[in-house]
C-alpha cells in the first residue's frame, strides 16, 4: 500500500510560477544568443560549430518548455545541461583554449549561473 501511495505522489501534476518559468526563459534566450555570437563570430564556423549546437539546444529547450510538452522532464534535463555546460567551460579554460578567458565568456557563465539558480528554483517551488 504504500508503493501504491508513493507513485501516487510522484504522479501528480506539478504546477509552476508563470513568473517564474518566463523568467527562467529570459536568461536562456541570452545565453543562446552570447553562444551563437561566440561561435561563429569568435571562433569562427570549423570551431565554433559545437557553440552553435549548444545554443541550438539552449533554444529548443526554450520552445519545448514554452510549449509545455513534458516540461517537467525538460527542466530537469535543463539542470544538467546548464552544469555540463558549465563544467565543460571550465575544463577547456583549465588548460587555456582559446578564446575561454575573453570577457564575453564570462558574461555567459554569469548568465549560466542565474539560469541554473532560476532552474532549482522552479523546481522545487510547489
Amino acid at each position: 500500500m504504500n508503493e501504491k501511495s508513493t507513485s501516487a505522489a510522484t504522479n501528480r501534476p506539478t504546477t509552476y510560477s508563470k513568473e517564474l518559468l518566463e523568467t527562467a526563459l529570459v536568461p536562456a534566450a541570452v545565453t543562446a544568443v552570447l553562444h551563437l555570437y561566440i561561435g561563429i563570430l569568435v571562433y569562427g564556423i570549423p570551431l565554433g560549430v559545437p557553440l552553435i549546437l549548444i545554443a541550438l539546444v539552449y533554444l529548443g529547450g526554450i520552445g519545448l518548455i514554452a510549449v509545455n510538452n513534458r516540461r517537467e522532464r525538460w527542466l530537469k534535463i535543463g539542470i544538467y545541461w546548464v552544469i555540463i555546460v558549465i563544467v565543460l567551460w571550465a575544463a577547456s579554460a583549465a588548460v587555456n583554449a582559446p578564446n575561454t578567458n575573453i570577457p564575453l565568456a564570462y558574461v555567459d557563465k554569469a548568465v549560466e549561473f542565474i539560469l541554473l539558480g532560476i532552474l532549482l528554483r522552479v523546481r522545487t517551488a510547489r
